[in-house]
């Protein structure tokens, strides 16, 4: 087993298409980090200028007629919660405030889990993608035939190409997190280095790098069972695209019951210990006026465990049932 395992890493890094996608995720990661310096990066003179300038003439306009707007938005809010309780218009935000009109200074707590998550997304689909292609591409050439003339015991074969997919995809899965991570690290210390980072910060940052690097492996064994089943990169890459577009993108608000069963809430949910979402909930109140509000649910970390850890499950024991019984000339 060992000895194929070997054999699989080897042919997984000598394929054009694992190179290509290895050096197109670090192109990727490259220009997050520029996206990063771009946000981190504090207004200019003439920026600053700018911005003074506009938040003048904002004050200017709110204390002509602000205070009117003011006190309609309390009117309103208060007509509001006769039927919500909770209703909140925000009034007191409509007073132009100083802080609106400038950036803020980066900080790395801030800034880091929303580009880490980006960034497992990346390596998902990468490791997916590798994967998929690695096992498909030897049904398309017709060298899996030749390869169990070698080694007839299919299970070891099969094992071994899942192995390798998985195995091979940690030190590039680990390089790439860790050179993100350290990027945006430099950078917002270089613009702030008085915003200090606490140990709970770095805790925080370390368990969620663990589940992305954990998503990704199972992302990319999962994609190598998907080829199995299909035989053709082309195959695997068409179901998977057209379930993220038409059922995670056009359809998405016409399944809001079947949020929960969603792969991107789950992944969200696994990635982030928990996830919340809004589903749009109408009634017709006392008065017989019919209204929708959004209401936050969230996905717990239980949930999205069980769902994704599934759905690798069975993807991999239904290959490994069709690898042994099929045909594969």
């Amino acid at each position: 087993m060992t000895r194929l395992t070997k054999v699989e890493l080897r042919r997984l890094f000598s394929r054009r298409l694992t190179s290509v996608a290895i050096l197109g995720a670090l192109v990727i990661v490259g220009l997050m980090l520029f996206g990063t310096f771009q946000q981190a990066k504090p207004l200019s003179g003439p920026e600053l200028t700018q911005q003074r300038a506009q938040f003048d003439q904002a004050r200017k306009e709110f204390d002509v007629n602000g205070q009117q707007q003011v006190q309609d938005c309390l009117t309103q809010q208060a007509d509001a919660k006769k039927a919500d309780p909770k209703a909140d218009f925000s009034c007191s935000q409509l007073e132009p405030k100083l802080a609106n009109y400038f950036k803020p200074q980066a900080k790395f707590a801030l800034i880091m889990p929303s580009t880490l998550l980006a960034g497992s997304y990346l390596l998902t689909f990468v490791g997916f993608v590798i994967g998929a292609s690695f096992v498909a591409a030897e049904f398309s050439s017709g060298s899996i035939a030749s390869w169990l003339t070698f080694e007839p015991r299919r299970m070891r074969v099969y094992a071994s190409k899942l192995a390798a997919a998985g195995l091979g995809l940690v030190p590039v899965t680990v390089a790439l997190l860790g050179l993100l991570t350290a990027g945006v690290w430099l950078i917002v210390h270089h613009f702030n280095p008085t915003g200090g980072t606490t140990a709970k910060v770095w805790v925080d940052l370390g368990q969620m790098g663990a589940r992305s690097l954990t998503l990704a492996l199972a992302a990319t064994v999962a994609g190598a069972a998907m080829g199995v089943l299909l035989r053709r990169t082309v195959a695997v890459l068409a179901i998977a695209v057209g379930y993220l577009v038409l059922v995670e993108g056009v359809f998405v608000q016409a399944l809001q019951g079947a949020r929960p069963w969603l792969l991107q809430l789950n992944v969200n949910a696994w990635l982030q210990h928990g996830a919340g979402y809004f589903i749009q909930v109408c009634k017709t109140d006392a008065q017989g006026g019919y209204g929708c509000q959004g209401v936050e649910k969230v996905l717990s970390f239980a949930h999205g465990t069980s769902y994704l850890g599934l759905l690798v499950v069975m993807a991999v024991g239904m290959a490994a049932v069709v690898f042994r019984r099929r045909d594969v000339s």
